[in-house]
């Protein structure tokens, strides 16, 4: 089984992955330094070459439950999808930690607030796949166990249902 872990930059994908290696195989979009077909400046991030991507994944042998982490990991071919999400507020904290640029976070901020991967997911992979934790309070131990808590069990307390959208109200 194919399971996508995503969500906007920030929300914790890599902390919760690196701790999901200890039990299943975990393969990284980012290191797939071959498909880079360009570079944003403005955003400070490669241009990925999405179909050759999609190939490789489609070539991984799926012994087992293998997770596919990045941030447009729910665009692979993927039997279910985990969206990691993060109140705006702690996002913008996260964010700027990493020397963001103020464009970028609020890039980023507004697509968490629209739930846009979230929406994105649904719409490639449909409502019943898609399932969402919410990574404000926890840590990334918890959401890893939360992680395999919903692949073993496609627990639906964890479908798609958090809503920041009032957050941007306060913005404009």
């Amino acid at each position: 089984m194919l399971v996508a872990l995503t969500g906007t930059p920030g929300t914790g994908k890599t902390s919760v992955a690196r701790i999901l290696e200890k039990t299943f195989k975990v393969v990284y979009l980012k290191n797939f330094k071959d498909a880079r077909i360009g570079y944003d400046k403005d955003r400070n991030s490669y241009i990925m070459d999405l179909e050759k991507i999609k190939k490789e994944i489609d070539n991984i042998d799926q012994e087992g439950t293998v997770i596919i982490e990045g941030h447009f990991a729910h665009e692979m071919n993927v039997d279910m999808v985990i969206v990691l999400r993060c109140h705006p507020d702690v996002l913008k904290k996260r964010l700027s930690q990493r020397d963001y640029k103020d464009e970028k976070i609020m890039e980023n901020l507004e697509a968490e607030a629209m739930s846009l991967i979230t929406s994105e997911a649904i719409l490639i992979h449909g409502k019943d796949k898609v399932f969402e934790i919410d990574t404000t309070d926890r840590r990334p131990e918890e959401c890893a166990d939360l992680v395999m808590h919903i692949i073993k069990t496609g627990d639906k307390r964890f479908a798609p249902r958090i809503n920041y959208s009032e957050e941007i109200l306060k913005w404009y």
